[in-house]
């Protein structure tokens, strides 16, 4: 049997569709499942989550472009059951040489078609905006993946990406399906609910259950190269992937079923985590011991991934406001000695200007 082929795409950037590409893939190998990741964005940032340096010889470019074979261009990476096509540098010219070829939009459906696929999934990562790679991603899939945040400007983003996946089914890939939407970096305030309230309403069964929320764990994953499942596997945003990836086993199970065909059963919840926990392990063997000099990197990687180069100033500033979002009681015991104190201050004032007046006869 083929493996399913999902592609993971949104117009709007931003969104986390890299981390969901990645965290996917690893999550579905600790199920058991085997995985090949195609990364088509030229940052290259799932081909470096998944230990390869973009900087390999032969990647997607020589796929499209040299005619590669995929033997050749095909990458193990440090999870078993994951392998990677990877993204080089190469890549960002890529638009303009494919212009140039008849079909363009089919390459790589017929580079997938012709090769040897030992896997049970496909999971492609592509770049934001509607350009040619993913329109080639959209042709080649089974199914589609939207992540979406709860803001109103990827609100708007959703609402240009589900047209152009219409044009793909219309035209190039009738039996792409729109597998569901999925919320990330999600927040618990009142806009994010009304956001995410009206998104459901829209497309109701459509979006997943699953939410991965918004957490610093992530970014630290980032900085160190790894995906968040592998760096802290018992984090809120790690457990929420694992959610989701449960989730998008049985959805995959039900579209199968419906088409006359069979996919294995998962193995319990505990048995991916308990793979994770010993990828992590391996990692952590392999690095050895972190010395002071590299936490201090480390901590500088992600200062600069945080605040840029803002001033210590700013950096201050940012912080006490990153402190409150994630302790939103503390804010509101803040707020309160605040209004307190400016009471007691306003009434110190009238006070002490009530007593002046009797010193002076007034």
């Amino acid at each position: 049997m083929r493996p399913y082929i999902v592609a993971l795409f949104n117009q709007k950037g931003g969104i986390s569709k890299t981390t969901t590409s990645t965290n996917l893939a690893v999550c579905l190998a600790a199920f058991g499942k085997s995985v090949i990741v195609i990364d088509l964005d030229s940052q290259g940032d799932s081909t470096k989550s998944l230990g390869i340096d973009p900087k390999t010889r032969e990647g997607v470019y020589d796929l499209f472009i040299n005619h590669a074979p995929v033997e050749s261009v095909i990458r193990d990476t440090p999870f078993d059951g994951v392998r990677v096509l990877p993204s080089t540098y190469s890549l960002a010219g890529i638009e303009i040489k494919l212009s140039e070829l008849q079909n363009s939009q089919r390459t790589l459906s017929a580079i997938l078609a012709n090769a040897k696929l030992d896997c049970d999934y496909v999971v492609i990562d592509c770049p934001p905006a509607l350009g040619i790679l993913p329109i080639n991603a959209l042709a080649a899939a089974h199914a589609v993946v939207i992540p979406v945040t709860a803001t109103p400007y990827a609100n708007d983003g959703l609402l240009r990406t589900l047209p152009s996946i219409k044009y793909v089914q219309e035209g190039l890939n009738k039996s792409l399906l729109l597998q569901g939407v999925l919320f990330t970096i999600h927040d618990r305030n009142k806009t994010a609910r009304r956001i995410g309230d009206l998104i459901r309403s829209r497309l109701g069964g459509t979006v997943y259950r699953s939410q991965i929320p918004r957490d610093n764990m992530v970014i630290e994953a980032a900085t160190a190269g790894l995906p968040v499942c592998v760096y802290a596997p018992r984090s809120a945003a790690a457990q929420s992937h694992l959610d989701f990836t449960e989730e998008f086993l049985d959805r995959h199970t039900a579209i199968a079923a419906k088409a006359g065909e069979t996919v294995a059963p998962r193995p319990a919840r505990d048995v991916a985590l308990d793979r994770l926990l010993h990828w992590r392990g391996d990692l952590a063997a392999a690095t050895g011991p972190t010395t002071a000099a590299g936490l201090r990197q480390r901590k500088s990687q992600l200062d600069r991934l945080l605040y840029g180069d803002r001033t210590l100033a700013e950096r201050w500033h940012l912080g006490v406001i990153h402190f409150f979002i994630d302790n939103r009681l503390s804010l509101a015991v803040f707020l309160l000695l605040m209004l307190a104190g400016v009471i007691a201050l306003l009434g110190a004032s009238l006070e002490g200007l009530r007593r002046l007046s009797d010193i002076v006869g007034l």
